[in-house]
């Protein structure tokens, strides 16, 4: 058993597997603002928030907050401000959290021990990386209408969570084309034995894809490259804002986006659970360097 207590406060299902991995490792865990979350294991819950800063180390939602005022807390009624959890941190907590703000980070920082953004952890990001991959890989599945051995896909961008995708749907029997602006990216997927081009060849080649995935957190494909697209193309988002298709002019076109975000806490949210846990753990005992990505 490990002498050390961790308090999980808020979150979504991903935040309760983490607390109940964390339990199977040998932590003594407890819950505070998941009532309505299946709560399993070994894990008590904390009878109000003060007393769940008692704990060692303290783990906070990914995102943390959705409006930097209120915790983020889906599995709870409870309307947890984000100053509350700032004058309730003490310097005995070591404070963990995913995609703080500056503000957010500076204020914990004056009052806690330590406090550490693990979706800042270059580990869990690729392992989330290939989470978000899996999951776009079964929309597709779902969606087309076509089967995906000789299905033609386009994916723009060769990032992360590309570079995953786009080694799924070959192993698959896709027709996999990446589209990119760097050139670099374009010879990494050239060298994995996909066809590449510049991300402005596109709009020439749009009309012959069954299914086009964006990973560019730019608008990249616009009116005139939609105008193109097959009414059977599946269209997928997975960047963040502004997002690579530009959605008024999809709307305008009646060209259906399917919006993939987050899609490691929706679809996945055991394994992300568990991959919170890990980092954390590692974090504390020292195996995994708290780096800024």
């Amino acid at each position: 058993m490990i002498n050390k207590t961790v308090s999980v406060i808020g979150g979504d299902s991903r935040q309760i597997y983490a607390a109940e991995h964390l339990s199977f490792l040998g932590y003594k865990v407890g819950i505070y603002a998941c009532e309505h979350g299946k709560i399993g294991g070994q894990i008590y819950i904390s009878e109000n928030l003060k007393n769940a800063f008692e704990s060692d180390f303290i783990i906070l939602p990914l995102p943390v907050s959705k409006n930097s005022k209120t915790l983020n807390s889906p599995l709870s009624s409870l309307n947890i401000e984000i100053k509350d959890i700032a004058e309730l941190t003490t310097e005995k907590n070591t404070v963990f959290l995913g995609m703080g703000n500056k503000s957010l980070v500076k204020l914990l920082e004056a009052r806690a021990k330590l406090v550490c953004d693990y979706y800042l952890i270059e580990k869990l990001i690729y392992k989330n990386a290939f989470l978000t991959a899996e999951s776009v890989l079964g929309i597709i599945l779902e969606k087309i209408k076509v089967s995906v051995s000789g299905m033609r896909a386009a994916v723009t961008g060769y990032g992360r969570i590309s570079t995953f995708l786009c080694s799924m749907l070959k192993d698959l029997g896709a027709d996999v084309t990446v589209f990119a602006r760097d050139s670099l990216q374009r010879t990494k997927a050239e060298l994995r034995g996909h066809k590449v081009f510049d991300i402005n060849e596109l709009h020439d080649k749009a009309s012959i894809y069954d299914c086009i995935v964006n990973t560019v957190p730019y608008p990249v494909i616009g009116n005139d490259t939609i105008k193109k697209i097959s009414a059977e193309c599946v269209l997928i988002e997975c960047a963040s804002a502004p997002y690579g298709f530009v959605f008024d002019a999809c709307d305008r076109l009646n060209k259906n986006v399917i919006k993939a975000f987050s899609l490691p806490g929706k679809k996945r949210p055991k394994t992300a659970g568990i991959i919170i846990a890990q980092t954390i753990d590692e974090i504390i005992k020292g195996g995994c360097t708290y780096e800024k990505n």
